[in-house]
């Protein structure tokens, strides 16, 4: 369905189990084809300083999946110009002859995914 589309990695996590009293789950990243478009480019302010709040929104016919917390399972995460960004909200478009799945996704500050960190600022040190 994208017409002006490319191949993005999508990361999408099994169903979470519990070793030694922390949730865990494993992921497989999946190459598909996807028109991602930058939604907004806020910077949020909050008590430790600025953090920023892109949004992204994607048209594909991939489905991708949200957070279900009652079967344990997390949302599928996007990367984007090198950076990890999560579902919170994905629906399937049956309104027109190009079904498609249009999804919502907000960036992973980089405090709480380490590999969302520049290749720079990770190699240094």
């Amino acid at each position: 369905m994208p017409f002006f589309g490319d191949e993005y990695t999508i990361r999408r996590y099994q169903k979470d189990t519990v070793v030694r009293g922390y949730p865990c789950a494993g992921y497989k990243d999946l190459t598909v084809y996807l028109d991602v478009q930058v939604m907004s480019d806020d910077a949020v302010m909050e008590a430790g300083g600025s953090r920023d709040k892109m949004m992204l929104k994607t048209f594909g016919d991939f489905p991708i999946r949200c957070s279900k917390q009652e079967e344990g399972v997390r949302s599928d995460q996007l990367l984007y110009e090198g950076r990890w960004f999560e579902c919170v909200s994905s629906r399937l478009s049956k309104n027109t002859i190009l079904r498609h799945w249009t999804s919502t996704f907000e960036l992973i500050p980089s405090s709480t995914n380490p590999e969302s960190a520049a290749p720079e600022t990770e190699e240094s040190g």
